[in-house]
């Protein structure tokens, strides 16, 4: 069976960089960056190679390429936010301005409070868990939609091997 590396990595700059910054916003749509970036794996993989993959296959291609995007994203965004660029704060800013006045003072006040926190490694990384579990989830659902969407030639073998 024909290598996946270069699929899982290129899938995985893809998910990574739609992960990263205001990019990530897209992921507020039922994260669609990663699924994005699965399908990217999968396409990649089957056209390079004319290959029809099983939705199994396609499940662990995304599930591979959404953690490598997730890693990605994990120190872009680190890095990133030590530079001062936090799209955090902007989203909390934008909610501000838009319902800030119709919001309770107590709402109000945790609202600010989370924009003014500094954010340290260690509650970053815990956050980051979270983040590796949904990436996973939707990298192999992006996965299993690429292998049904595109089929090239003939079957693979079952065993999906490195």
């Amino acid at each position: 069976m024909p290598s996946k590396k270069q699929s899982i990595i290129l899938g995985g700059l893809v998910a990574g960089l739609l992960s990263t910054s205001y990019l990530g916003l897209i992921n507020l749509l039922c994260c669609a960056g990663v699924i994005i970036g699965a399908l990217v794996a999968v396409w990649h993989y089957t056209d390079a190679n004319e290959l029809t993959i099983s939705a199994g296959q396609g499940a662990v291609l995304g599930l591979l390429a959404a953690l490598v995007g997730w890693a990605i994203s994990l120190v872009l965004n680190y890095i990133l936010i030590n530079a001062g660029i936090r799209h955090d704060q902007a989203i909390s800013q934008f909610i501000l301005d838009k319902i800030g006045d119709s919001l309770p003072p107590e709402s109000y006040d945790q609202l600010v409070e989370q924009m003014e926190k500094q954010i340290t490694l260690a509650g970053y990384l815990a956050s980051a868990l979270w983040g590796v579990l949904a990436s996973s989830l939707f990298g192999a659902v992006g996965g299993a939609i690429g292998a049904v969407i595109f089929k090239k030639g003939a079957d693979a073998p079952d065993a999906f091997s490195e």
